[in-house]
């Protein structure tokens, strides 16, 4: 392997955002929003249909009227500017459903029609269950505890707290199970099975977080592409079993090299990709070099250096051009990619 030495000094960088701490997980913001509308439009729709039904007396339909008016202009404002609002828009929308569901509630208030509307907390329950992280979900879920027993203890409805307790319990219960199949669902689809690194879907979000990093502070950023050499030898010789075998090693003993700031992945075959965050070229270098010696597979390696106006899919190609001539040259050796010509 092409250089040997020990790991560059250095304050490290801080940790790669992980995905959990963004609203909208694997979905897109496109996707986010579209599913908001729906829940909205639901909530719209049951308002609609409680108006129409005999709903008893004690209800002041005016007031229902325009909560369900408000719900269908969220949903039809997520259709429309939804996938161009920030993520962090969605917070201020489980607020907003929160006061909709209460007020619904005090619109209710003397008649058993309010423990009906109450079930409606279920639809932004889903919705914070599905997308947010962990902490902001518990939060939440505090918040309508809180907020929906100041509506319904004070309501002059006989059973009130008992009816509260039932409704914290069910919605909590239902948000914690979707909450738990999400994250579950949501750690396989951003990891490699074999290796239990990240995956392409997991890595490509992250590169573009550290490249506007880069861009805003002017901390150097470099991407490796890692290509095992003659890895098809070795499935050849000795069977697929082993060669999965050699990739999770390869990967463990990669790992033991690696900042906590750093984000290996495995894109796919015997590929790999290695972001280093605050990483200068020549200590990108002496990394891979750490990484030839830690492990008894011999690679090649091409070598990005992030620039200002770098995209995701620039780097990744100039990594993976510098990764082909490193085979091209015969191997186990690292390539830097040569910066583009303005």
């Amino acid at each position: 392997m092409a250089t040997i030495g020990a790991r560059a000094s250095g304050a490290e960088a801080p940790p790669a955002p992980a995905a959990d701490d963004e609203v909208g997980g694997l979905l897109s913001p496109r996707e986010v929003a579209q599913f908001s509308a729906l829940l909205w439009g639901v909530g719209s729709m049951v308002g609609v249909l409680m108006i129409l039904l005999p709903h008893g007396p004690g209800v002041q339909v005016g007031g229902w009227i325009g909560v369900a008016a408000f719900a269908a202009a969220v949903g039809v404002w997520n259709i429309w500017k939804g996938v161009d609002a920030p993520l962090w828009c969605n917070y201020i929308l489980s607020v907003l459903a929160l006061a909709a569901v209460n007020l619904g509630v005090v619109f209710a208030h003397r008649s058993p029609a309010a423990f009906a509307i109450s079930g409606l907390f279920v639809l932004p329950t889903i919705f914070t269950a599905s997308f947010y992280p962990s902490r902001m979900f518990v939060l939440y879920l505090v918040a309508q505890a809180g907020t929906s027993a100041a509506v319904l203890f004070p309501s002059h409805i006989p059973g009130a707290p008992a009816g509260w307790a039932v409704l914290a319990i069910t919605t909590s219960t239902v948000g914690l199970v979707v909450h738990l199949l999400q994250k579950t669902l949501d750690q396989a689809a951003r990891t490699d099975p074999l290796t239990g690194l990240a995956n392409r879907r997991a890595l490509e979000p992250v590169i573009g977080r550290e490249l506007a990093r880069c861009a805003r502070i002017g901390h150097p950023l470099c991407l490796a592409v890692i290509d095992l050499d003659g890895f098809k030898s070795v499935n050849d010789a000795f069977g697929h079993q082993h060669g999965d075998r050699v990739l999770a090693d390869v990967s463990r003993a990669w790992q033991g090299e690696l900042r906590t700031s750093d984000m290996l992945a495995r894109s796919g075959g015997d590929e790999f990709v290695l972001l280093l965050p605050s990483t200068a070229p020549d200590q990108a270098v002496l990394v891979l070099g750490r990484l030839g010696q830690s492990a008894p597979q011999p690679f090649s390696a091409g070598l990005a250096v992030a620039r200002p106006d770098s995209t995701i899919e620039g780097v990744l190609h100039d990594a993976d051009g510098a990764c082909y001539q490193a085979k091209k040259r015969g191997g186990g050796r690292v390539v830097v990619a040569e910066p583009a010509l303005a």
